[in-house]
């Protein structure tokens, strides 16, 4: 707590308006803070009986301090107060602080005292029931095991909760005596026990209940241990309340082997205690992607100490770029332009038809002209990347790092033998490396094939391309180079872009093949071979074996998955836990199994592997770290679009899951295929854009799924997704008012359902 006040430069205050260190004035001892206002009439009361106890403590030589919380929204008001005061007091200029504790121990009304030690560990959760009667009372601990209506708030204490459930009385002696027996072993643990049947149990602590059952999907008046997280958040449910159960609980848990049951997070998060030792940075976040650069600035904004460390491994055509991540130079940024290039070669066919004079067959693309353009533009952003580093006082190190121990990487500034080395320490790391492009085996297929890390800064025309791969990469690739105008065909394993929902896949495979992209269904590639000439033989097979087929091309794009740039970094010196891919495993607030390290962005297990997902768990991450934020990072309900020619957007499940989620009786699809109103002109999309909304009926149509497939579908997403994160009902989309004539009215007036076995193609603009 001490620490939490020192990073924020807060001086406490007294009636002379002198500002006192806090350190100084309440290391060691245990504080009460007295949340009151000037104009509270029981505060005056209750405030002789704090001063009586305080004073007494102070005459036997306990150490014992009060801190006013003053609760007075004018100066004046707390200036008054603070006249007649004789306790030290947050200044009232730290409102953000004073709303902060508040918040955080759920005061509701005062007057009303917190009692914690200089840690911050509460030892007085019943708030204001129990009235301080004296020093006989100190040091104010609290029972091994308590009543949960008391304990509640705690499990907003950075602390980890125990909880049992009891689904009826005479099961509870049992369960205490054995939680009892658990927190003499497990002094930073709370335990507490629930009575579903109890008479005497207030109505707050029975609605606190219900919610944490709710959240943690477990079942009312049966019983259950539920295991809450530092950051308040439940983590684990078990039903097993037979002897020794709780304890083989705790052990699971502590000992890192459950998997998470709710949340975002799959190992359990831990207490991140400060050492009291000096490092070389606060903070140093290894990885200069959007994740890692948003983190590292955040940070920064609270005034600590940050280091950044990035450094691009060369591809195996040797191609690297500068800072800024996978997005920046060879992800979203440089896609999205190419993208757009393709875009505007089908508006100047579309031009002909609104009266443009134009030989739309003599058209031609320079490709040296447009990736001369996209590496100016990314090389502006690798500038200003660094420049906003160095304005934000964050010390960036062009370099290579590893870890030595979990408060130590190595930084190599260079990938030869002879490259510089040295170490350097932080208090906290945030890995945020990133992943890099997968390479098949066989035979030529990594030595001679490009990848994403290529295309974009490929100085010759790539000419006629086979693309390996199912993935929006491959997809997005692929139909940017058709647009472009060169030959193009894509090898499909099995199924088109894995994890999305598939109708909404398989109508981007159609249209992309109506318009000049080829596919080749069910095959591998095995193996690759340069001709004298210099194009390339592709040897291909069936998936599940077969006879080998042959194709000659100029170029080999393989976007067949990532894989996280894990390996590089020595993790297991650490002994962090990784899944099988090599992915990070997480806390629901991005801690990992070692309690001073995060990991965010794509490195992180579970993660959608999303730019704006990265930069904002960074900016939250930081958030809570620096500047005492309890905001964790939603996962579910992300919006995102696939930059096919005719682009998708999806916000939530795929019906797929969604059936599986809530099951198919609870389901209904309302679905639309529509032509855009400038297609009609143009005498294109006939068939091709469509919408539909997934909608659980079981919650008054609530919309779980968003799918749209159209022109410009990401600017659509983008807005409907606040109405997804809202909760919004089908009732709500039909409410709304479209604008007329726009792609995005048609998710105002959708009135066919899937069930009804109508047809969704809709007639008229």
């Amino acid at each position: 707590l001490l620490q939490e006040l020192e990073t924020d430069f807060v001086q406490l205050t007294n009636k002379e308006n002198e500002m006192i260190d806090p350190r100084t004035a309440l290391e060691g001892k245990t504080i009460g803070f007295y949340f009151t206002s000037n104009s509270c009439m029981p505060c005056r009361d209750f405030v002789k009986k704090l001063e009586a106890t305080w004073q007494a403590c102070k005459s036997a030589k306990k150490g014992f301090e009060v801190v006013l919380v003053s609760q007075d929204y004018q100066k004046e008001a707390y200036d008054e107060y603070m006249s007649h005061s004789k306790f030290l007091s947050i200044p009232f200029e730290e409102k953000d602080l004073r709303k902060s504790f508040k918040e955080r121990w759920q005061v509701k009304s005062w007057p009303w005292v917190v009692i914690t030690d200089d840690k911050g560990k509460v030892l007085n959760p019943k708030g204001n029931k129990a009235l301080l009667e004296g020093a006989d009372q100190f040091p104010f601990s609290v029972p091994a095991v308590q009543n949960f209506a008391d304990v509640a708030p705690l499990s907003l204490n950075k602390q980890v909760c125990f909880f049992a459930f009891i689904d009826e009385g005479k099961k509870a002696e049992p369960v205490k005596a054995e939680l009892e027996s658990m927190a003499k072993s497990n002094k930073d643990m709370v335990f507490a026990y629930y009575i579903e049947d109890a008479k005497d149990m207030p109505s707050s602590a029975k609605k606190i209940a219900m919610k944490m059952r709710a959240f943690a999907k477990a079942k009312p008046a049966v019983s259950a241990l539920i295991i809450v997280d530092v950051i308040g958040r439940v983590k684990h449910v078990r039903y097993d309340l037979s002897a020794g159960s709780p304890t083989k609980f705790l052990q699971d848990y502590q000992s890192g082997s459950l998997a998470e049951k709710v949340g975002t997070g799959q190992i359990p998060a831990q207490p991140d205690p400060d050492d009291g030792k000096k490092y070389d940075y606060d903070l140093f976040v290894v990885g200069g992607g959007s994740g890692g650069l948003s983190c590292a600035k955040w940070a920064a904004e609270a005034g600590i100490t940050v280091g950044c460390a990035d450094f691009v491994r060369p591809s195996p055509q040797d191609t690297t770029w500068g800072l800024g991540g996978t997005c920046v130079n060879v992800g979203c940024i440089p896609k999205k332009l190419c993208h757009t290039g393709a875009l505007l070669g089908e508006s100047l066919h579309d031009a002909v038809k609104y009266g443009w004079k134009l030989d739309a067959k003599s058209l031609k693309h320079d490709w040296s002209t447009l990736i001369s353009a996209v590496q100016e533009h990314i090389k502006s952003l690798n500038t200003g990347s660094e420049d906003d580093l160095k304005n934000k006082n964050v010390t960036y190190h062009n370099a290579f790092a590893s870890f030595v121990d979990k408060h130590t990487v190595q930084l190599k500034y260079g990938w030869g033998e002879d490259a510089k080395v040295e170490t350097k320490t932080a208090r906290r790391f945030v890995i945020a490396v990133g992943g890099r492009p997968k390479y098949p085996e066989g035979p030529g297929l990594e030595e001679y094939a490009i990848s994403s890390d290529d295309i974009f800064s490929l100085k010759k025309a790539p000419g006629k391309t086979l693309v390996v791969g199912a993935s929006y990469v491959a997809l997005e690739c692929a139909g940017f180079l058709t647009g472009l105008g060169y030959d193009t065909t894509v090898m499909v394993r099995s199924i088109l872009l894995r994890g999305f929902d598939q109708q909404m896949a398989n109508k981007i495979g159609d249209y992309m093949e109506a318009n000049g992209t080829k596919f080749l269904r069910g095959f591998v590639p095995t193996k690759c071979e340069k001709q004298p000439d210099g194009k390339l033989k592709v040897e291909y097979q069936p998936k599940a074996g077969g006879e080998t087929e042959t194709v000659v091309v100029d170029t080999l794009l393989l976007a067949i998955g990532r894989v996280p740039e894990t390996k590089w970094l020595n993790l297991d010196k650490l002994g962090m836990k990784l899944d099988r891919s090599g992915k990070i495993l997480t806390a629901t607030n991005e801690q990992t199994s070692v309690p001073n390290i995060y990991a965010i962005g794509d490195v992180a297990s579970e993660k959608l592997e999303l730019t704006p997902v990265a930069i904002q768990a960074g900016r939250l991450l930081a958030q809570r770290l620096y500047s005492r934020s309890q905001t964790l990072m939603r996962y579910d309900l992300v919006p995102t679009t696939v930059f096919t020619p005719i682009e998708y957007g999806a916000i939530g499940l795929s019906e797929e899951d969604a059936i599986k989620t809530y099951g198919e009786d609870n389901i209904e699809v309302y679905h639309s295929t529509f032509r855009p109103l400038e297609m009609f002109v143009a005498q294109r999309m006939a068939e091709d854009c469509y919408v539909k909304l997934i909608c659980n009926k079981a919650r008054q149509e609530t919309v779980v799924g968003f799918h749209i497939l159209g022109p410009h579908a990401g600017e659509v997403t983008q807005g409907f997704s606040i109405a997804m994160r809202k909760g919004a009902t089908k009732a709500d989309f039909d409410m709304t008012v479209g604008i007329h004539p726009t792609m995005a009215e048609e998710l105002t007036i959708l009135d066919i359902t899937k069930s009804s076995g109508a047809d969704s193609k809709k007639a008229g603009c």
